[in-house]
């Protein structure tokens, strides 16, 4: 470590602007660079020592997996096993029973509109109800608004949260770098473990939900990545606005995304799972995948949508960099 390292660690105060800027004025631009390039690479390479939160989220993606894994052996994803009426027979064995009726000897004509009709239930209950069953109970209630943000902010939130926990940020900011450049550099540096673990995520449930979890990856991951790239740029500025921003990030996607975001009302619309969401909507609307009540959920359509969360990951991006270099962080010890 520098003198003026150990100078700054010692006195256990930030390093002044002018300092900073006085050091950047003294290294050439193409050294300054290849020193951003190590810090983003030294970010990324701590995120393998997992924090409780990557547990955390580690152990709810094994539990929703098994979920999953029992629901499709037992061949729970589509209409089949339903029974109308209720004490009634189940929708498969109606189906074999006006399968077996079509032995009958009736009528060309009488036959051909049988089996249209058939095949239309058949299509129904055995194929479009398996994706919209999935896309229902899996994705749209487990996966966007619960697991994306908590497994985004398990990396997230600790970028700068644990560099600040463990008294190393005063490393960082006294780097020949600019501050917005550290910034930017610490939100790149989680933003392939963010990505991997929720769309990796998203593609084990899917794979084992069989056929409706194949179809519904296809077509909800566009919308999984920009939810990703929103959620990390919030849970990044939290962690350069708060101290504990792990605890702050978890009581907002409590609070705001899974309990206010499937509230009636407009105030949803604060949220980013709301627009992730409907850009899964919209996604699905050729299969007539919606929400269950759109007089009460109304969602906008998926070109707003997507613009709506790209401008919030930029905004976002934007705000922090305006905290991280106006923040001096005498909390450091």
């Amino acid at each position: 470590m520098a003198a003026d390292e150990l100078t700054f660690a010692r006195a256990g105060d930030a390093p002044s602007r002018g300092a900073s800027n006085a050091a950047r004025q003294t290294v050439p631009p193409s050294s300054i660079a290849r020193a951003w390039g190590r810090l983003v690479l030294l970010i990324w390479q701590r995120q393998v020592r997992a924090p409780w939160l990557v547990w955390v989220s580690i152990g709810l993606l094994a539990l929703s997996a098994l979920l999953v894994y029992i629901t499709t052996i037992n061949n729970r994803w589509t209409m089949g096993h339903w029974r109308v009426p209720r004490r009634g027979p189940t929708l498969a064995q109606q189906l074999d029973l006006a399968t077996a009726l079509g032995q009958v000897p009736w009528s060309e004509s009488a036959r051909g509109l049988h089996f249209a009709a058939l095949g239309a239930w058949t299509t129904l209950t055995f194929r479009t109800s398996g994706l919209a069953i999935f896309s229902t109970f899996i994705v749209f209630a487990l996966f966007t608004t619960f697991l994306l943000p908590l497994w985004t902010l398990s990396f997230a939130a600790e970028a700068l949260g644990r560099e600040r926990e463990g008294q190393t940020l005063i490393w960082m900011v006294v780097r020949p770098i600019p501050r917005p450049a550290i910034y930017v550099a610490a939100y790149i540096a989680v933003l392939p473990w963010c990505l991997g673990f929720n769309l990796g995520g998203l593609s084990l449930l899917c794979w084992l939900g069989g056929d409706p979890g194949r179809r519904a990856l296809a077509l909800y991951w566009p919308a999984a990545l920009l939810g990703t790239l929103a959620f990390a740029a919030l849970f990044h500025l939290f962690a350069a606005t708060f101290r504990r921003a792990g605890v702050v990030a978890l009581l907002y996607a409590f609070f705001l995304e899974t309990v206010a975001g499937n509230m009636p009302g407009l105030f949803k619309r604060l949220s980013l799972s709301f627009y992730t969401r409907c850009l899964m909507f919209d996604a699905g609307s050729t299969f007539g995948i919606g929400p269950d009540r759109p007089w009460i959920f109304r969602p906008v359509d998926g070109a707003t949508a997507a613009w709506v969360l790209a401008l919030a990951t930029v905004t976002l991006l934007a705000v922090g960099m305006v905290v991280f270099t106006r923040s001096e962080y005498l909390d450091v010890k």
